[in-house]
């Protein structure tokens, strides 16, 4: 209690050295002679009790500590009154202006002493109990806060499991750094390179492409944290330096968010080179059989056309060499009738031959189906 302030407010500067005499070994002493000037004292000091004289010129005791009661600074401090006046009124007149004691003159200093380390002892340990109760209510209003920034973060590796494109793992991390009060820009590592939440000539940029450059993973600076991986660069603007509880747990958050996301865009460029080789691969078959049926339509048209005309050349010729044979007319009939029905067959096989490109079609159209779901 040595580090403890009293206060002796008397009009009358034997009584206030008498009191100062009996506790200055063991407090600090503050004098006042007038309630005015305790009143400007208190919202300049810490005082931790006050002795207050009753009968004062100006204000008396009893409105100098309502006056007391009123401020919110001192709203608590322990007053004690001291007056020669020892009756039922005076003392209920001193609870009712907010006192918490009454001393009567002449005084007796043990009572003095006792009275005044009893107060400033039940005020300390109010004090740390409310500091206490500060203090839990403190931890407990974080520990809510944790918990719901940690449930954001589950929600985001939910969330991010079903984004398929680069881009969108950017926009998804600057939405929760946005939730946490943080203004996030975001570079993705790919030729052209990836911006989120940035134009490319900005400053946010230039800091992005010059800290790519670093083999340190985070580096701050004042309000600003940067981040960097294989695959990504962040740059967080605003961080709460002035709140340092928050300012670690957000820069852990976002270290973990930042793991999170390498490693979906490490999953989503696979599933992109995947794709683009399955899409390759798909373009190739789709030319070589375009080729490959375009040979064989050709190969086909050119076969058909020599057949006919074979077939026709036959009919010209076995018509000429008929009359040299000597048949009659039912014979020329007959075997003229099997050469027409031989070039008529020799069509239906050209029919067929347009059903066979058709159905090559019908495969290069589900080749080209195929592709356009790629895409």
């Amino acid at each position: 209690m040595a580090n403890s302030t009293v206060m002796i407010v008397d009009d009358v500067e034997s009584n206030r050295m008498l009191l100062k005499m009996i506790l200055e070994d063991d407090y600090t002493i503050l004098e006042s002679a007038s309630g005015s000037d305790c009143l400007n004292q208190l919202q300049e000091s810490e005082v931790d009790i006050v002795l207050l004289d009753v009968n004062m010129p100006g204000m008396t005791g009893y409105e100098v500590c309502t006056e007391i009661r009123k401020q919110q600074k001192t709203a608590t401090t322990p007053v004690v009154f001291i007056s020669a006046m020892d009756n039922v009124e005076e003392r209920l007149a001193g609870f009712e202006a907010g006192g918490n004691d009454y001393i009567t003159k002449p005084i007796d200093p043990e009572h003095v002493i006792e009275r005044v380390k009893h107060f400033i002892s039940h005020q300390t340990e109010t004090n740390k109990a409310k500091e206490d109760a500060n203090t839990a209510m403190q931890v407990a209003m974080e520990a809510m806060t944790s918990s719901s920034e940690l449930g954001q973060i589950i929600e985001f590796v939910k969330s991010s499991q079903i984004i398929s494109s680069l881009d969108g793992i950017g926009e998804k991390f600057c939405e929760i750094a946005q939730n946490f009060g943080l203004q996030a820009s975001v570079l993705i590592h790919t030729t052209p390179p990836i911006y989120v939440n940035c134009k490319p000539d900005s400053m946010e940029c230039r800091v992005l492409n010059k800290f790519k450059a670093s083999s340190e993973r985070i580096v701050s600076i004042g309000v600003r944290t940067m981040i960097n991986s294989d695959d990504m660069g962040i740059l967080i603007n605003n961080m709460p330096v002035e709140d340092e509880s928050r300012y670690g747990r957000l820069k852990d958050h976002l270290a973990v968010l930042s793991s999170i996301c390498e490693g979906r865009l490490q999953t989503i460029k696979t599933e992109l080179a995947v794709k683009n080789q399955r899409k390759d691969i798909l373009t190739r078959i789709i030319q070589m059989t375009e080729e490959q049926v375009q040979s064989f339509s050709e190969k086909l048209q050119i076969h058909d056309k020599k057949s006919r005309q074979v077939m026709l050349d036959m009919i010209v010729e076995l018509e000429a060499k008929l009359f040299t044979l000597g048949l009659d007319e039912d014979q020329e009939h007959q075997l003229m009738s099997l050469a027409y029905n031989a070039s008529e067959t020799l069509d239906g096989m050209k029919n067929n031959t347009k059903e066979l490109e058709g159905e090559l079609s019908i495969i290069l159209e589900a080749l080209y189906d195929v592709l356009a779901k790629d895409n």
